[in-house]
Parts: structure tokens; sequence; C-alpha cells
């Protein structure tokens, strides 16, 4: 390769790596020199596709909604845990879930230790590793079970219900339980109550008397995991054009 050739190459890499904009001339312009058998690009229009894929935006890994879903139901993957405590119901429940998307096995006490009643911080430290992310769903409902059941049945991902009254929490003081399958009207839960398995309806949750918090949804979303080099911190250009030929 000769010296002029060289130096073009040097040129160029030092013009990429420092026009990190949406403006300036398209590459391999008289602006910016050519490279020899480089496919053209416009850097714009490469940075515009960055930010596409890792800010959030419709076209972006952010919004992707039930990204992996899974061939079980959360049913198989969610052990059973008693409650250590008459107030952790709700930690038991964060450990059950963590431990059931990470392969960890946590009880109430770490997460009690770690995170107090914090439990969506919980959550969602705990399961990073898995790629899980978790949001408060709102209020238990008749409008709920379409997600619950998109969640626990389609994508294998467990849910976590607040309630009360007399089949929940016979004390009034509220409860927490993991959903983890719903066939038809019957629901199935992990009760850290009992440490077993349990059964209810659609109905009685929905009609549940109000958990002191509120009859809250806690639910999990898997998202995809990057490539390192698609990584947002590890992004080269390079690589993406060598993809893309």
């Amino acid at each position: 390769m000769g010296i002029e050739n060289i130096q073009a190459i040097k040129t160029r890499i030092s013009q990429i790596e420092n026009r990190i904009s949406y403006q300036g001339p398209q590459i391999n312009t008289p602006q910016m020199p050519n490279m020899p058998n480089a496919t053209p690009i416009n850097f714009g229009e490469l940075m515009k596709y960055k930010a596409n894929m890792f800010e959030g935006t419709p076209n972006g890994v952010n919004s992707l909604q039930n990204f992996a879903p899974s061939e079980s139901s959360a049913a198989s993957m969610v052990k059973p845990l008693a409650q250590n405590t008459g107030d952790s119901c709700g930690q038991t429940s964060v450990a059950m879930c963590i431990n059931a998307v990470t392969g960890k096995s946590l009880i109430d006490n770490d997460i009690n230790a770690k995170y107090g009643y914090q439990l969506l911080n919980a959550l969602n430290a705990e399961s990073q590793s898995a790629n899980v992310t978790w949001k408060d769903g709102g209020e238990v409902n008749k409008n709920c079970w379409p997600l619950i059941e998109q969640k626990v049945n389609n994508e294998g991902l467990p849910v976590i219900v607040a309630l009360n009254g007399p089949e929940f929490s016979p004390s009034g003081r509220g409860h927490i339980v993991t959903i983890t399958k719903v066939e038809g009207n019957t629901v199935h839960f992990a009760d850290p109550a009992t440490g077993t398995m349990r059964t209810t309806t659609k109905e009685a949750m929905n009609n549940a008397p109000s958990h002191p918090d509120g009859n809250f949804i806690f639910y999990g979303t898997k998202q995809a995991a990057l490539p390192p080099m698609m990584s947002p911190n590890n992004f080269n250009p390079y690589m993406m054009l060598s993809q893309m030929k």
C-alpha cells in the first residue's frame, strides 16, 4: 500500500472520529477524501441509525416489548417461598421473582437487608443480569388481565400483585403474592404466607379490598441483550459498515 493511501486512511479515521455530529459533508466527498475501496456513507445517517438503536425511539432496542417470549409459563420457573416475618410478604414475592428470572437463591431477609421495602428498586437492581426490567402496572382490575396473562403464560415472567381481604389477608393488613399462571378464570399464585402454590379467580382479585399501598401490579419485561460491538459505549462505525456490506 502506497504512502498516499496510508495517509488517506489516517485522514479518514481522524475525520470520522472527530465529527460526531449530524452536520458536515458526506464522507467520500471532496471535503472528505475517499478511502480506497470504501463504501460511500453519510455519517449523519449513520449517527441517526445509532440514535434509533440506543435512545428509545420506536425502532430502538429500548422500545422492544416481549422480546424473548418463553416456551413455558412462569409456573415452571417460580419456586414458592415462605415469608420469615409477618410483614415480609412483599420481599418474599420479590425474592421469588428475582430467583425465577436470574437463577439466584434469595429470600426475604436478603431483600430486606439490602433494599428494605423498596420492592421495585430491588426487582430492577437484582434482575439486571437477566436483562429484565420491572414496572408498576397500576391497580388490579378487570382490564389488567391481558397484560398479566401475556407475562405469566407467554413470556414466563411472574407478576406481583398486592391485595387485601379475608381470602388474601385475614388480618386486613394487606398481602402481596406472585402470580405464576392464568387458566381461563383460574389464577395460580405463590403465596408467601404458606410457602405454597394456591389458586383463586380473577373476580376474587378484582374485587379484593385495597392493600394499604393500593392493589398494585409489578410486571417484568425482557430486553434484548446487545452484542458487545452494538453497545452504546462501544459503538464502532467501522464494524457497523463491515456488517452492512
